[in-house]
């Protein structure tokens, strides 16, 4: 694993998730507060900055970031403030309607091999009320 990899699990750990989690919007992340967590000089501060503003990093966790501070945004002084986009949640609903919609027709060879779902349901129908019919007071009464 890169440090860049090392700082990008560690912000999604300690910020990106919790965040998302709470059901938040934004949140902030100084770059020193990454730098002091894991323990690195603050001479790497442009190696933290790179590594929380890179396409992959933001489009993997669908967020959008702005940073703030000095021109270079490459500063122990640098905040990144995120935006959960939405993006991700709304993906994750088409795919859970879509494994629902794959469901469909799934029990079309058993129907068929009970003479199709109609007479099926008939004959479960038929079979209950009959059950019903012969408990005591009738299949209106409880038990």
């Amino acid at each position: 694993m890169t440090r860049a990899d090392t700082i990008r699990s560690h912000v999604v750990e300690r910020y990106v998730e919790p965040a998302r989690h709470r059901g938040e919007a934004a949140f902030t992340v100084a770059a020193r507060d990454v730098l002091r967590d894991l323990g690195y000089r603050g001479d790497q501060a442009s190696e933290v900055c790179s590594a929380l503003r890179v396409k992959k990093f933001l489009e993997e966790h669908d967020l959008e970031v702005e940073a703030k501070g000095p021109p270079s945004k490459q500063s122990t002084t640098t905040t990144f403030t995120y935006r959960l986009s939405g993006r991700r949640e709304a993906d994750d609903g088409r795919r859970a309607l879509d494994a629902i919609r794959d469901l469909r027709g799934v029990g079309r060879e058993t129907f068929a091999a009970l003479g199709g779902g109609e007479r099926w349901l008939r004959r479960e129908r038929e079979a209950f009320h009959a059950a019903a019919a012969e408990t005591p007071g009738g299949p209106d009464r409880p038990r």
